[in-house]
């Protein structure tokens, strides 16, 4: 079984790079990165000789570690990239059993990532050819092989477990979409990490207290063995090798319930058609609240978008990411030259949360019709009201934003020891909130500018289009501002005379941000009124819309 779907996989990819050419680019680079790595992984075991066993067996837990939950995560984030091994593929012409699904486990290590990761484990031996004693040298490089194979045994089948798992989910394209918010979540994670834990004291936590805890779980049990037997730890060997066996063990039934259950199971595993409720309890909860029943269906259709569309995803992944650099730089710019202290830092840049999403989250709606494309017919042609279209879409951010806003902006103030600027921070929060959330009325009906089209790029811009979208986001921005400044500048007072003076932020704010989102619906429900098909129009002319 696997040799006949290890030649599978290599017909279905030479008939795929003699159709599409440009792949083989794609798989030479491949190969060059993957004997790059492999290279460099040698070296570094080679390396690994000239140090003590600690030393060694720290750095082979922690690399080991990484690479087995690596194996167990990137997969699940990468869904659908290689197919060829689906298993769903499968179902119309065998049933699932023990056989397959062990034949599509070992058949998985046929691949770039695959024999790298069986070459680089199997080779973690080379990193022990230097222990003390001839014979406990050579038993230590064959305990090593052994525990590379269970090593690299246990990548391909918790990579299996887990994408098989996810499969149902990951065919439908909220799945895709999450998988790919929570993958640039990594991105980011991992690219601030190195700043962060330079910057960060870890109150005597070291790399072998981490390695130490890692080497009693399956990520890194299989790499910590040979350290074990290296030192005459018999006992620590046979306790750590229960531990990669038992996961084993317990992975594998695991992974053939979860195998018969996608071979046997129709398309992402969600409710059929026939079971889906014709119903509309949201739009009849704020219909009762008393909410137009226009604007509540066009605010039920919105916050479906936001929980769905990928570049509504962006949108929000932007929200709670970009707060968090405040936070970020305040860590990496104290303790360090600048002699700063951290407490004092953090208190002053966690100031800065609320009034940042309050902002960032109500600009978001700026060209929410343009995110419609052509789908904005459905309002002209049904005569939605443009007062219940700008409420409706205002409601859908409002109702998650607005308690997000107040949360972020009441708490973070407490936690960061600046309690009695509370009311400056909510009062500014609320300003660019309800400013925000006006301006955005306004200027989606009366300049718009081209969007990426459903189903594109979220981060794709419209060729043509960037001196238009510079012009419109440019004069939104400069709009806010200005009606936001009487609020910020009571700030000075609050700094200058004492926060006392922090109330009258919050009161100047709050009426601010009621009296310009009033306003501003209104506004901007007219000019829809008036402008309707004429922006239907213009969305048609753009690009792919």
């Amino acid at each position: 079984m696997v040799a006949t779907l290890a030649r599978l996989r290599f017909a279905l990819l030479r008939n795929t790079l003699l159709r599409e050419k440009w792949r083989i680019v794609l798989l030479v680079v491949g190969v060059v990165y993957g004997l790059g790595l492999l290279a460099l992984g040698v070296a570094g075991m080679a390396a690994l000789n000239v140090v003590d066993d600690g030393v060694r067996s720290t750095a082979l837990v922690l690399a080991g570690s990484v690479m087995v939950l690596g194996w167990a995560v990137v997969p699940v984030l990468a869904f659908g990239l290689d197919s060829t091994l689906d298993p769903q593929r499968f179902a119309v012409y065998l049933a699932p059993s023990r056989r397959f699904a062990v034949g599509l486990l070992l058949a998985g290590a046929v691949s770039i990532p695959g024999v790298v990761t069986v070459l680089l484990s199997v080779g973690s031996a080379f990193a022990w050819l230097s222990t003390s004693g001839t014979a406990t040298s050579v038993v230590t490089v064959l305990v090593a092989i052994v525990c590379g194979v269970l090593g690299a045994l246990l990548c391909f089948l918790l990579a299996r477990v887990t994408t098989t798992a996810a499969s149902g989910a990951m065919r439908g394209r909220r799945g895709r979409d999450l998988a790919g918010l929570v993958a640039g979540v990594l991105v980011l994670v991992l690219a601030l990490t190195p700043s962060f834990l330079q910057s960060v004291d870890l109150g005597g936590l070291s790399y072998d207290a981490v390695a130490g805890v890692l080497a009693w779980t399956p990520f890194g049990a299989p790499w910590a063995i040979p350290a074990d037997v290296a030192a005459g730890e018999g006992v620590l060997a046979v306790a750590r090798l229960a531990i990669v066996l038992a996961t084993i063990a317990l992975a594998l039934p695991l992974y053939q319930r979860l195998l018969v259950r996608t071979m046997t199971t129709v398309g992402s595993g969600g409710p059929s058609g026939g079971t889906r409720s014709t119903r509309l309890p949201f739009v009849a909860r704020l219909v009762a609240r008393g909410v137009s029943p226009g604007a509540a269906a066009v605010a039920a259709r919105s916050l479906r978008y936001w929980r769905g569309d990928p570049r509504y995803l962006t949108q929000a992944l932007s929200i709670l990411v970009l707060p968090v650099l405040p936070i970020m730089m305040a860590f990496l710019i104290s303790n360090q030259d600048t002699g700063l202290d951290r407490g004092v830092a953090l208190g002053w840049a966690v100031l800065a949360v609320g009034p940042l999403v309050a902002w960032i989250g109500a600009w978001a709606v700026h060209d929410d019709v343009a995110y419609d494309s052509t789908a904005f017919w459905l309002h002209v042609a049904s005569d939605v009201r443009g007062i219940d279209d700008r409420w409706g879409r205002a409601l859908a951010v409002l109702i998650w934003l607005a308690p997000l806003t107040v949360l972020l902006s009441v708490v973070l103030p407490v936690v960061g020891g600046r309690a009695e600027l509370l009311p400056a921070v909510l009062g500014l929060s609320l300003a660019l909130l309800g400013t925000g959330t006006g301006v955005s009325a306004v200027f989606s009906a009366a300049v718009p500018y081209p969007a990426a089209p459903p189903g594109s790029n979220p981060m794709a811009n419209q060729t043509g289009a960037m001196g238009a979208t510079f012009v419109a986001q440019l004069g939104s921005f400069a709009v806010l501002g200005v009606i936001v400044l009487p609020t910020a500048l009571t700030l000075i007072p609050v700094f200058a005379a004492g926060t006392a003076w922090a109330w009258l932020t919050l009161a100047l704010g709050a009426a601010t941000g009621v009296v310009v989102a009033f306003h501003g619906l209104r506004w901007g429900g007219r000019l829809l009124d008036r402008r309707a098909v004429r922006l239907l129009t213009t969305i048609r002319s753009w690009p792919k819309h």
